[in-house]
């Protein structure tokens, strides 16, 4: 009986790890297979819990028993990768140390502030945002392979379009509206109340949902690019995207005076208190970027021409993304 309580401990403990990992994953990523995953674990791991509380040290083995606490076993074990996903998740939902370079006072301040700072990007703050200004000549949407920090005429990487499942493979399937890159077309995964992000030209433009369709598809005629995706703010107005319940870390593509900028809440906030803080921040025309655990990998051309992580670790599962080039 001693082994078998043992034995009993320790499937509580796993069981209680398991549900660690079921609040993480629930809080910061949803429910997607992730969350579905570690449930079932937990579930298990709860049935080895009650099998070896209830089982006698003498009773009969079979080859049926045994498989089972081995298949219990096994199962036990995976929590510890559970464990490790979890804490991915956590520790990625925060900013790194940034650096810098100013105070966002106003739209009309900024034009004088990237003149001035002589930054390939320019970083600047408000008590509640981070504010990215890159000095590009051109935007990519670019898909499949992740953008990379050894390429030089990178200034600025962010996830930008939502996909449909996590998996490994990529497939324009799997990313949720029409999208473009340099003048190449698909059609990805249908989706409803979406406005669109286009660059033809030199020319950055968001449009509303009833535009979004045509405008994608003109992108790629003209040689552009675009993607579909929520909208935030248009013309100061917010109409769109307003059933989100999440506490996070938000992300935003804007238009400041013309300029396509990023904008990420310095914190985890409510959805409404990241959309109020863009409007105090004068900010009119603004579309949701792609976020959340493993979502929010994202990096920007520092001093000296270094790499630096701004949010998150890169995530197997990720296809898509905004890339600034000088």
């Amino acid at each position: 009986m001693v082994k078998n309580s043992h034995r009993a401990i320790w499937y509580l403990f796993t069981t209680m790890m398991s549900i660690f990992s079921i609040s993480c994953i629930r809080i910061f990523d949803g429910f997607n297979w992730p969350f579905y995953t570690v449930t079932v674990n937990a579930l298990i791991s709860l049935f080895g819990l009650v099998f070896h509380i209830h089982r006698r040290e003498d009773d009969v083995k079979t080859p049926a028993l045994s498989a089972v606490k081995i298949f219990l076993l096994l199962n036990s074990l995976c929590v510890f990768v559970m464990i490790g996903f979890s804490l991915f998740i956590v520790t990625t939902q925060y900013h790194n140390a940034l650096k810098t370079d100013g105070r966002f006072t106003s739209v009309e301040a900024v034009d004088k502030q990237l003149e001035e700072s002589g930054k390939d990007v320019l970083l600047l703050e408000t008590d509640s945002l981070y504010i990215f200004f890159p000095k590009y000549n051109d935007i990519d949407f670019v898909t499949e392979k992740m953008p990379s920090t050894e390429d030089d005429s990178i200034l600025l990487s962010v996830t930008a379009a939502f996909q449909s499942h996590h998996q490994l493979g990529f497939s324009h399937d799997n990313i949720v509206g029409m999208h473009a890159s340099n003048g190449e077309l698909w059609e990805g995964r249908p989706a409803e109340g979406v406005g669109a992000f286009t660059f033809v030209n030199g020319d950055a433009c968001i449009w509303d949902i009833d535009q979004s369709y045509e405008a994608v598809k003109a992108a790629a005629a003209g040689g552009g690019s675009g993607f579909q995706q929520f909208i935030i703010l248009l013309n100061g107005k917010r109409d769109y995207h307003n059933e989100i319940d999440e506490f996070r870390c938000y992300r935003a593509l804007a238009l400041v005076n013309g300029r396509v900028c990023i904008i990420d809440s310095r914190t985890q906030v409510h959805y409404d208190e990241f959309v109020e803080a863009l409007q105090d921040a004068g900010i009119r025309d603004a579309l949701y970027l792609d976020m959340g655990s493993g979502w929010n990998h994202s990096w920007y051309r520092g001093e000296n021409n270094k790499c630096v992580e701004i949010i998150g670790k890169p995530w197997p599962f990720s296809h898509s993304w905004l890339e600034f080039r000088r």
